[in-house]
């Protein structure tokens, strides 16, 4: 997933690739282009798409900690991304409660915008993804 926030002057990105059985990797950009890489480990066994919208959470409340007030992501996850946008229905109890933890925390934006890119653009993330198996 890739994060776009602007607080004033500040633009930071963060990307999220292809997220492994118990981990991500994401990709903080600053805004003055230094890239930050984390290897997340999570200390529960999850799906991929668990582990998609776990990450997608961890990215809305980074931006919002650091005062971010529009948002753009990019996910290479269609299906998060439609449910999400509520065009596709979550129908797991997890994938519901996730979508709820989503839509609290967006009323903490002024704008959020999700969109799907392809997994080719989520290289760096993929590879920290795979690595956060090792931690």
């Amino acid at each position: 997933m890739l994060v776009r926030h602007k607080s004033g002057n500040h633009v930071i990105y963060i990307f999220e690739g292809c997220v492994v059985v118990s981990g991500a990797g994401v990709v903080v950009t600053s805004p003055h282009g230094e890239d930050l890489e984390f290897a997340v480990k999570f200390d529960f066994k999850a799906s991929t798409n668990e582990a998609e919208y776990k990450t997608l959470l961890i990215g809305m409340k980074m931006a919002h900690g650091a005062g971010a007030k529009y948002l753009v992501a990019y996910s290479d996850s269609q299906l998060v991304v439609k449910q999400v946008e509520g065009i596709y229905e979550a129908k797991e109890k997890t994938m519901i409660q996730y979508l709820q933890q989503i839509a609290k925390l967006r009323t903490s934006f002024e704008s959020i915008q999700l969109t799907q890119i392809p997994r080719e653009e989520n290289i760096k993330a993929h590879c920290l993804s795979k690595l956060s198996n090792s931690l």
